[in-house]
């Protein structure tokens, strides 16, 4: 490219970063990666690139197809802003999870790399995949930022995946035209494709590519475990960070079959004949027909459940970093009443009815309320987090962790799942803001956590534990408390609360009612 045209978009991008006398973001060196050259940020100690492509866009006839190559672009692309997340539907903006609304497009798959600005050294490389369900999320969401944990050393890297009835629909056409007799897990195969570029391309920032920590939080989580597990994720990751999920959340994963079902019904819904019916539809149209979808075990992506893997001791043999959340259940649907919750026990445990009613006391309303939110946290995450920790650890070393800071929530504030909001104690996904060093994100339109030193101070605590265990596998270092190892015969967890100090397994008898049985 002429230089005169880099410097003009130096310029351009210059404009958009603000006055080169103030102390904002200027542009950095061109970086060639797979399709051509980007140009991002730097504000003197991150450097941050956002909205690169890492596939074509899975748009017309590459809607339900695995990622293709990315299309090569000319001259020099500035990577200055977030790309569009995937189609999905939204949020509701009095939830605890809203935090703003972002641009929509089917073409979604970009990802944003932050790195730090100062040094060459080869650095450990952290790979953020989102949760929501696997139907809504993006990598562009400010709770998910990376510069924090690029200020800690790390290379960050945040993407999008398709979700929903564009990421994990199934239909026999699709399995047919698939060449390998596959379809529905195409979520995951942008994962993979995410990660095949961080192999080919983040050495160009700074990062290492054998030395990448996936990381992520609920279904994100998940996800991580199953790419554990399958082929096509072999050697592209080096050690898993999840939080408040595993393999086992949700249950057992549907069969290839149950899926292409509900794809066939689906597509007489919407009145498509055909498979190119289907894909001359929008993205909108598809997903108001069914948008209810997940992995399944396709014999491709996943060639078994993944517990019979784990439970074989087949999975990748990479340490982990796992944990949950004090209050997992308190922003979900809860029992009103204990005679509800007494008819929940006897129709779901039968005779164990008695044995979990133990664990979890409902005599009156008030406490089988507090017993439903308890029994999800346990049940849904703490459950799923400990056996993926017991599986991983008869393999490879295993930290774990149980995160019960309360944010510091504004007096009076309200949400749709607790009303006042500090009802929601350590609630699901409470954990992030902390551990990726961006609290300030969720004061976002306007004061909604009064944020201490203290909750400052252990967001940086975490931070360090969470970098050093991209680093070496191991979350201790200087001026830490130590962090046991996990064993199965003595549970101790590193314990995020006032402060981190490790303790034994909280909730130990209740999971294991779930253990035993």
């Amino acid at each position: 490219m002429p230089r005169y045209a880099i410097q003009a978009l130096f310029v351009c991008l210059a404009a958009l970063a603000g006055s080169p006398a103030t102390a904002e973001p200027k542009p950095t060196a061109p970086v060639q990666v797979e399709g051509g050259v980007v140009i991002g940020l730097n504000d003197g100690s991150v450097a941050s690139f956002k909205g690169i492509p890492f596939t074509a866009p899975p748009v017309r006839e590459l809607r339900w197809r695995a990622p293709q190559p990315v299309v090569p672009w000319q001259g020099v692309r500035a990577a200055d802003r977030y790309s569009p997340m995937c189609l999905q539907p939204l949020r509701a903006k009095h939830s605890v999870f809203y935090i703003g609304e972002e641009p929509m497009s089917e073409d979604c798959l970009y990802r944003n790399v932050w790195t730090p600005a100062a040094g060459d050294a080869k650095r450990p490389v952290m790979v953020f995949v989102y949760g929501g369900g696997w139907v809504v999320g993006s990598g562009s969401m400010p709770l998910y930022a990376g510069d924090g944990l690029a200020r800690k050393g790390a290379v960050v890297v945040t993407f999008n995946y398709r979700l929903g009835a564009l990421g994990f629909f199934a239909h026999p056409e699709l399995s047919a035209e698939s060449g390998n007799a596959a379809s529905g897990n195409f979520g995951l195969m942008d994962i993979v494709a995410a990660l095949k570029w961080v192999r080919a391309n983040i050495a160009r920032f700074g990062g290492d590519p054998d030395n990448v920590t996936l990381y992520g939080q609920s279904a994100g989580a998940v996800a991580i475990s199953l790419l554990q597990v399958s082929p096509m994720a072999e050697g592209l990751f080096h050690r898993v960070i999840g939080q408040s999920g595993g393999y086992t959340l949700g249950g057992p994963l549907p069969t290839l079959a149950a899926i292409e079902r509900k794809g066939v019904a689906a597509a007489e819904k919407l009145k498509a004949p055909s498979l190119q019916a289907l894909r001359n539809l929008g993205g909108d149209a598809v997903m108001a027909a069914d948008n209810a979808y997940a992995p399944n075990v396709d014999g491709y992506v996943l060639r078994a459940q993944p517990a019979e893997t784990f439970g074989a001791g087949r999975q990748m043999r990479v340490p982990a970093l796992v944990g949950a959340n004090a209050d997992e259940g308190t922003p979900y649907p809860v029992a009103m009443t204990a005679a509800a919750f007494a008819d929940h026990a006897r129709t779901r445990y039968g005779q164990r009815a008695d044995a979990l009613l133990a664990l979890y006391p409902a005599r009156t309303d008030d406490e089988a309320r507090a017993a439903s939110y308890a029994l999800h946290r346990d049940r849904t995450f703490a459950v799923p987090v400990r056996e993926w920790a017991t599986a991983q650890a008869r393999v490879a070393p295993v930290f774990v962790y149980h995160f019960a800071r309360v944010p510091p929530f504004v007096a009076d504030l309200n949400y749709q799942q607790q009303s006042p909001a500090s009802h929601l104690g350590a609630y699901h996904g409470a954990e992030m803001a902390y551990a990726y060093g961006v609290l300030d994100s969720l004061n976002w339109n306007g004061r909604v956590r009064d944020w201490t030193d203290a909750d400052r101070k252990l967001s940086d605590v975490m931070m360090t534990y969470w970098v050093n265990f991209a680093r070496t596998g191991d979350p201790n270092g200087p001026g830490l408390p130590a962090w046991p190892k996990y064993a199965v015969d003595a549970e101790r967890v590193m314990r995020f609360a006032d402060d981190a100090r490790a303790g034994d397994l909280p909730n130990k008898p209740q999971l294991d009612f779930f253990r035993d049985h």
